[in-house]
């Protein structure tokens, strides 16, 4: 089987990626810059927004629970980035005041989540490592295996036990 089409793929997930990242970095940064972040520092609110969707797209490959949480940040950093790069490209005066809290919402916001996302990967359910030698498991097992009844044990015998209680109480 050719591995042709894999790597054609890949590389042009890769080049797809970069420059979209790069027209969207552009579009937010403008964004930012006109919602009042100074000019110096709005290069970093593009890093946040389409941050947000790197890290969740990889909590979603990770995750097995909570899955949800991850699919609800990368449904929320997709919506932002797309709704920053539309008013980008609709609007060229001043931006309304809601897009200017939103703006400056977003980096506290995206930092929360982020944080419990990362807990969220960081604690995830491992499968189970043997830590326990054969020989310890087998000394931890001996003692219950020379507890139980043995086939020879003497059974009693609750037929008759039942029996002779029925014949007491009538």
């Amino acid at each position: 089987m050719s591995r042709f089409p894999t790597a054609a793929s890949i590389a042009g997930t890769i080049l797809i990626a970069l420059g979209a990242f790069w027209l969207s970095f552009t579009a937010l940064r403008d964004l930012a810059e006109r919602s009042g972040v100074p000019t110096d520092q709005a290069w970093v609110w593009p890093l946040i927004v389409d941050g947000l969707v790197l890290v969740a797209t990889v909590a979603v490959v990770a995750l097995d629970e909570r899955r949800w949480y991850a699919w609800t940040l990368l449904g929320i950093g997709a919506s932002l980035s797309l709704a920053g790069n539309s008013l980008h490209a609709t609007y060229t005066g001043e931006l309304p005041v809601a897009v200017r809290i939103l703006v400056a919402a977003v980096p506290p916001l995206s930092l929360l989540a982020v944080t419990h996302l990362t807990y969220l990967l960081a604690h995830r359910a491992t499968p189970a490592v043997a830590s326990i030698s054969e020989s310890t498991t087998i000394e931890r097992v001996r003692p219950l295996v020379t507890t139980l009844p043995t086939a020879e044990a003497e059974v009693p015998d609750l037929g008759a036990s039942f029996r002779e209680a029925r014949r007491a109480a009538s």
